[in-house]
């Protein structure tokens, strides 16, 4: 029995060593080019992350960003609260929160640019149909419908394809350059549509939004491609080296990581999970509030846009600067360090009510405090668990940032109306980022030894 225990194992011993060796020679051929090109072909994952920078420069910008703008004009045609006004976006992230939980494994059974296309023309027609809205029920009820597309039209795409077709190596950087689409899009974007709205009301602001909304639909149908295999790659750029492979026992770095459900045993999953939540209820509430806000605090819906654009735009430069951070740091350092400049953001929003000098100092912090919501969770999701179902894991996520979208711009517009400004939620939403530090922090402690017993150890 011994002697056959013993010919099994060296039997396992030796099909690793030959897959090792497999992989050893086709990882070769990623470092003998440059990023852009394995075995003399242009690489298709860059086409892939232009597509993930699209869909944040137009749908999250659209559904994120621009909401703000429909506060005043809408609470004024129809006589009620801000609060009223914010379950809009509460009945959209509910059905956003359930599309999440099934969205992720909808991408990986099916292809990627039919499940865009979609969810984009879902949240594109609600738009339509908002524009003609003549109670506060009727966009109550769009926003739910609409949240359905929302779930799988965000931010989810561009980590999926960025987890796809990029490895460790240079996921960070990726991951940034797709995500900071938002910045750029937010200097289009939210001007165009508030001139729009100004001009020609908000239902006409309503039906600009579904004509941005259209621009990717063709992208998604032309240029999305689910994997790199589709294409003919069977590596990808950034993967470990066959060095790397060998010292992490790892088989195939696309396929290396835990399962969701292994995930979800470990206390790394929910510290990371309540990260990812609590970022959003302060991150949410920003792009609900800060017009409403800042037009309140100036006397000029412009002056608040222009500022709001500014400190969006940031994200153009915080993005990247966070991907490459995160590569270079480490993203586990990483993720500590940058929420604290989203509580310095807050803290300079309370003061702007005082001092409107204020409002110029959060700019750049929020090139950096900005940027976490959208990166952050992502980046750690994949070095905490690995690629095998990071797509599941993060509609999980994202999940989380539903949660965040309900509970923060819920409390900020309470606050106003109890009090009459929002310099209190400010607060609130700073110190809540402190806390977003230390859960990133206990998340990257935490659950080592029970992640690695279940076969995974993270390379960087």
């Amino acid at each position: 029995m011994l002697k056959n225990h013993k010919k099994s194992s060296i039997i396992k011993e030796c099909l690793l060593l030959l897959h090792i060796l497999q992989e050893r020679r086709r990882y070769e051929i990623v470092k003998q080019h440059n990023i852009f090109k394995i075995d003399g072909r242009f690489y298709y994952g860059w086409v892939m992350l232009f597509c993930g920078f699209m869909s944040m420069f137009i749908c999250y910008v659209i559904k994120v960003n621009c909401t703000s703008l429909f506060y005043s004009p809408v609470c004024e045609e129809f006589g009620v609260s801000r609060t009223a006004f914010t379950q809009v976006n509460t009945a959209m992230t509910a059905t956003m929160m359930i599309g999440s939980a099934f969205i992720g494994k909808i991408y990986k059974k099916y292809p990627m640019k039919w499940v865009l296309t979609g969810c984009v023309s879902l949240a594109a027609v609600c738009y339509v149909l908002m524009s003609f809205s003549t109670a506060m029920w009727q966009l109550w009820i769009l926003g739910a419908i609409q949240g359905i597309g929302w779930a799988g039209a965000t931010n989810l795409p561009v980590t999926i394809m960025v987890s796809n077709w990029f490895g460790p190596k240079i996921k960070g950087t990726a991951m940034s350059i797709g995500m900071l689409g938002s910045g750029a899009g937010a200097l289009v974007w939210i001007k165009l549509i508030n001139s729009v709205i100004s001009d020609y009301g908000w239902r006409s602001g309503y039906l600009a939004m579904a004509v941005c909304l259209a621009i990717m639909i063709p992208i998604s149908i032309f240029l999305v491609v689910s994997m790199p295999t589709d294409k003919g790659f069977e590596t990808r750029v950034g993967d470990p080296t066959p060095e790397e492979m060998e010292k992490a026992h790892m088989v195939s770095a696309q396929k290396s990581g835990i399962t969701g459900q292994q995930a979800l045993k470990t206390s790394r999953w929910w510290l990371q999970w309540l990260a990812g939540m609590t970022t959003m209820i302060g991150a949410a509430a920003f792009s609900a509030q800060f017009v409403d806000y800042y037009t309140g605090v100036t006397g000029s819906s412009d002056q608040a846009t222009t500022i709001y654009s500014a400190a969006l735009g940031t994200l153009i430069l915080g993005k990247f600067l966070l991907g490459v951070f995160s590569d270079v740091l480490h993203v586990r350092r990483t993720s500590v360090i940058a929420p604290l400049f989203y509580t310095g953001v807050f803290a300079c929003m309370a003061l702007s009510s005082q001092n409107m000098m204020f409002a110029t100092v959060l700019i750049p912090l929020y090139m950096i405090g900005g940027a976490v919501p959208s990166v952050i969770p992502f980046l750690v999701t994949s070095y905490n668990f690995g690629d095998k179902e990071y797509g599941v894991m993060s509609g999980w996520m994202n999940i989380a940032g539903n949660v965040g979208q309900i509970v923060g711009p819920t409390i900020a517009a309470i606050v106003f109306d109890v009090t009459g400004t929002y310099v209190l939620a400010w607060i609130i939403f700073a110190v809540l980022m402190g806390v977003v530090a230390v859960l990133y922090l206990a998340s990257g402690l935490a659950s080592k030894k029970q992640i690695a017993d279940m076969g995974y150890i993270p390379v960087k």
